[in-house]
């Protein structure tokens, strides 16, 4: 195990002791998060065990590593582990204000639909090279066959902008044009389809689709709002590959564990927003997070 700051630790151990004694809900959730914090700064899995080992790094008078463990219990004089803390701590806030502002695929759907005027909803869909639909976000299952029947029926306003490659489309459904597409579509109340392309992928492309009762024209308003709604969805879409990104790194977090828990203490993030905040401490520091990780467990802060 890497050294631990001995003071955040006893915090953690002293909170412990408290919440053992209450029964309350909001209570028990906070009892849940310290064995947590405490079972990342000590390795160990077991909440008991790693209580244990916790208490026994923090008894009077112990000489000598306790389970392999260091404790750090001087001053850190190294300016890069103070730079380190500094740039943790500007991103930490940086975070939780982008948490409070930044809207998900859903909520920039939501908004469309309330916003443009004469809008059925919107859909985010991934047009693939063999012709398959990926929908990864639908304001309504309407539109979600909608959006399914383009790849079923080899047409519609995803191929097109995959062939345009670029920029928006705007598409009107007339009744007198042809197409498995067309005719489902306007059963539905859709006379035109404003599409954004969003991202060229390696087999495929994704675009943002508004279904509207009315056709839009071009250099309108109502079409510039719908580039805006696309740029906000394109965010949500790497919103969403980050967390993604970070999930599959915490399953891997017995390696990295006990820096996330430094981080977690020292700053009051949850889990998934301390492994962010390290990833991007050390892009910062012009370094990776291998070194990151390991310096802070060096240093024991």
């Amino acid at each position: 195990m890497p050294m631990v700051d001995v003071t955040a630790l006893g915090r953690l151990v002293a909170e412990y002791d408290a919440l053992s004694e209450l029964r309350s809900p909001e209570a028990q959730q906070r009892l849940r998060d310290v064995c947590y914090t405490i079972a990342v700064y000590t390795g160990e899995t077991d909440a008991a065990r790693a209580v244990a080992v916790a208490r026994a790094l923090l008894a009077p008078g112990r000489r000598g590593p306790v389970d392999g463990a260091a404790v750090a219990t001087g001053p850190v004089a190294d300016r890069d582990h103070g730079a380190l803390l500094a740039e943790l701590g500007e991103l930490a806030e940086r975070e939780r204000e982008r948490h409070r502002t930044l809207s998900t695929l859903p909520d920039v759907l939501q908004l469309t639909r309330v916003a443009v005027p004469g809008s059925v909803g919107a859909a985010v869909s991934t047009w693939h090279d063999d012709g398959t639909v990926e929908t990864l976000a639908a304001g309504s299952p309407q539109l979600l066959a909608l959006e399914r029947a383009q790849g079923e029926a080899g047409a519609g306003p995803l191929a097109r902008i995959r062939r345009q490659g670029q920029g928006q489309l705007l598409v009107r459904l007339d009744p007198g044009r042809p197409g498995r597409f067309a005719d489902r579509a306007r059963r539905c109340g859709v006379r035109a389809v404003a599409t954004e392309h969003l991202r060229t992928l390696p087999h495929g492309c994704t675009a943002f689709s508004v279904y509207l009762r009315t056709p839009v024209e071009p250099g309108t308003p109502a079409s510039a709002l719908v580039s805006v709604l696309a740029l906000q969805a394109s965010v949500a879409l790497d919103r969403a590959a980050l967390a993604r990104t970070v999930a599959d790194l915490l399953d891997r977090r017995h390696a990295i564990g006990p820096a996330i828990g430094v981080t977690m203490e020292r700053f009051g993030v949850p889990p998934h927003t301390a492994l962010i905040l390290l990833a991007r401490a050390a892009q910062r520091l012009g370094t990776d997070l291998d070194t990151v990780v390991h310096r802070l467990a060096a240093d024991g802060r």
